[in-house]
């Protein structure tokens, strides 16, 4: 029996059609755009590149444009920004404390069944939520034929856990209890994207499966599993760097970051055509003048050409750089006080007073004590279900620091040796 709607069995279907396998959330099609340019925008390099975020000039060719596109280089705050917060986060170390559960040791040092430890998958967990606003963690246990806890343990049998990014995660669904909670329902992820195929996994509150998707071929995809959920529930949660008013749908840290740090891109991009546009000006002739470019170079101008015609070099004035590296300088500004880093990644001293400073630190403090709270409550749930999976209840606790304190010793010594 297949299923129509998310969590409602509809008798007499049998198989799964491409379009009900493929179909996406309507969130899901209206964000997928902005996360694909969060992503790139923090992966920066080759995939940024194949973004290809420079806008086009008018009347500029495509070999042009790719030219352009590989001879600037971006200068990644959001990267940067990220990869401050992540250190401030997990500068100390989470408090865990596992209760009854026994036996996690394997699952602590290889949490995903690909060699990453759970402290360096909940760092990933940080860092990609902060990108994309937030990211879909499940929590899985293979199919055994062991009949006791005992058999499990000696075939290597566990939960494991996976984490997709919003843009591989197609569909979602939340309906609203009897007291008034929303509970997760439906849930479908790209698991796995290959060259010829692609795997999609449904979560429902009764049933797991999965298809196999064949690329370009809209043919009823291949059912290659289908287990039921033990759990009553579905095993997968949502990590938000910061909630949104939308369920399934987090706000990033790196929005607006990303947008100045494309705009600056751009600029860099303007500064290389006006280098080269100085270095090498561009000679206006006749058509029937011959002339070569280089030191050295011959003119030979037509008998009888009229004064007026005669060749001349057009070259730019390079004086702009000064005007355009000053507005990119005015946005790795304004980029900082979006992140609250002012004090923390300027490369030289700022005329910022010591009430300006304290107060920027408690901002970034109180950012990173909201990310930290979250982060708690999703480990919180991938214990509660990893204990499920293993026939108990988590009656531990996880606590993660509540204060960021970050201090400019030296500024505060010079302000005291000032006051005194």
């Amino acid at each position: 029996m297949a299923i129509n709607e998310p969590g409602k069995s509809v008798p007499g279907i049998t198989g799964y059609n491409y379009d009900f396998v493929t179909k996406t959330h309507p969130l899901y099609q209206l964000y997928l755009p902005r996360w694909m340019y969060l992503g790139d925008a923090f992966s920066g390099g080759y995939d940024f590149y194949l973004g290809k975020y420079l806008e086009p000039y008018y009347y500029e060719s495509t070999d042009d444009y790719m030219k352009r596109l590989r001879q600037v280089a971006l200068d990644n705050h959001v990267k940067s920004v990220i990869g401050i917060y992540a250190s401030f986060l997990y500068r100390k170390e989470p408090k865990r404390d596992y209760g009854s559960l026994k036996n996690v040791d394997n699952f602590l040092q290889d949490a995903d069944l690909d060699g990453r430890s759970f402290t360096q998958f909940m760092r990933d967990v940080a860092t990609y939520s902060m990108v994309y606003g937030n990211v879909w963690i499940a929590v899985d246990k293979p199919v055994s034929n062991a009949f006791t806890r005992a058999d499990e343990l000696e075939q290597g049998v566990r939960p494991y856990i996976q984490m997709f990014t919003p843009d591989n995660v197609l569909d979602w669904d939340y309906e609203r209890t009897a007291s008034g909670l929303y509970r997760l329902t439906y849930v479908k992820v790209k698991e796995e994207t290959q060259k010829n195929y692609t795997i999609i996994r449904e979560y429902t509150l009764d049933t797991i499966r999965a298809f196999r998707v064949e690329a370009d071929n809209v043919s009823d995809p291949a059912m290659i599993m289908e287990q039921p959920n033990e759990l009553g529930m579905i095993p997968v949660c949502p990590v938000y760097a910061q909630r949104s008013n939308k369920k399934g749908i987090g706000i990033s840290l790196v929005n607006d970051i990303a947008d100045v740090q494309r705009s600056i891109y751009e600029e860099y991009s303007e500064i290389e055509q006006i280098i080269r546009l100085t270095n090498h000006p561009a000679l206006v002739k006749s058509q029937g003048t011959d002339a070569s470019a280089g030191a050295g170079a011959i003119i030979q101008m037509e008998d009888g050409l009229d004064p007026g015609l005669k060749p001349y070099l057009l070259q730019p004035n390079g004086a702009s750089i000064d005007s355009v590296l000053s507005t990119i300088q005015q946005k790795v500004d304004s980029i900082d006080r979006m992140a609250s880093l002012g004090g923390i990644r300027s490369i030289e001293s700022r005329r910022i007073s010591g009430l300006g400073l304290q107060t920027e630190f408690q901002m970034l403090n109180s950012r990173l004590a909201d990310i930290a709270l979250n982060l708690e409550h999703a480990e919180e749930m991938i214990w509660r279900m990893y204990a499920m999976y293993e026939g108990t209840a988590f009656d531990g606790f996880i606590e993660y620091p509540r204060s960021f304190s970050i201090q400019d010793k030296a500024n505060e010594v010079t302000m005291l040796k000032q006051a005194k």
